[in-house]
């Protein structure tokens, strides 16, 4: 199966999934200066948050594209993996990067430059590092010409501020037995041959939500210079705001026991 098609096929599949944390190690970004808008630095590449209008002028097909090297694990493209003799289960999201990257790095360039100060993918390359323990691999990505080295960690920094950034979290889906990977992979081909004539916007639907919505401060036109993540927060806040509201009309009506709710359930101003 050619990888472009295929990243074609998972587009809608992997952005419209619920986002699931996966048990990669958590990182305490700073949700402020994210809110901001301000440049993240791990290493020696600089992520400069893109705005909503430059996810329109690029397309948002091709944006999300551009990235999935970051955003998505190996669960997410079990199926290209599987077709090329590699067991999805037993690898990580750093060889995800290395399998995908060479397919995006060109193509994709313009956005690739965009989000990333100008660093030069294509020329990344997968190293092994040598360990005591030689049941557990460890990788490296390296580029000679632009002199970055980055360890996993790092890799996975970059990566989780991506997901974070776009509210996206793939889910992690391990599978023992020949018999369960079989049934899984046949699962997964039929589920992306019901998408493959599935050409919906995901952004589409937030921010015509957002924009009908009557206490959204944005117009139109003025959403082109908001950041992702200000924009992705606003979504989040009014869904808060919501289920606050209706927990306490359902509290004051008395069809609902406010003693049973959890305090955070009632305040729509608490973390999201």
């Amino acid at each position: 199966m050619d990888l472009l098609n295929t990243l074609d096929l998972l587009q809608n599949k992997i952005i419209e999934d619920k986002p699931f944390k996966n048990n990669k190690p958590e990182y305490h970004f700073d949700k402020l200066k994210m809110f901001f808008g301000q440049p993240y630095i791990v290493n020696k590449i600089t992520i400069i948050q893109p705005s909503i209008g430059d996810i329109l002028n690029f397309g948002e097909d091709n944006f999300y594209k551009a990235l999935s090297p970051f955003l998505y694990n190996s669960t997410s493209i079990r199926l290209f993996l599987w077709e090329n003799k590699i067991d999805w289960n037993k690898v990580s999201d750093i060889e995800v990067f290395s399998y995908l990257m060479p397919a995006i790095a060109i193509p994709y360039k313009d956005i690739l430059d965009l989000i990333f100060d100008g660093i030069n993918f294509s020329d990344f390359q997968l190293l092994q590092k040598k360990t005591e323990d030689d049941s557990k691999k460890e990788f490296l990505l390296y580029s000679k010409s632009q002199d970055i080295l980055l360890t996993e960690n790092e890799y996975t920094e970059i990566a989780e501020y991506l997901r974070e950034l776009l509210n996206i979290h793939p889910k992690v889906e391990k599978v023992k037995g020949k018999s369960a990977k079989q049934w899984t992979i046949q699962e997964e081909k039929m589920k992306l041959k019901e998408n493959k004539n599935n050409d919906s916007s995901n952004l589409l639907s937030l921010i015509s939500t957002c924009t009908n919505y009557s206490g959204f401060k944005y117009k139109l036109e003025e959403l082109r210079d908001v950041s992702i993540y200000q924009f992705m927060d606003a979504v989040k806040r009014i869904q808060k705001y919501e289920n606050s509201i209706a927990a306490l009309r359902g509290c004051y009506s008395g069809f609902v026991d406010s003693s049973k709710l959890p305090s955070e359930s009632l305040n729509f101003m608490g973390d999201i």
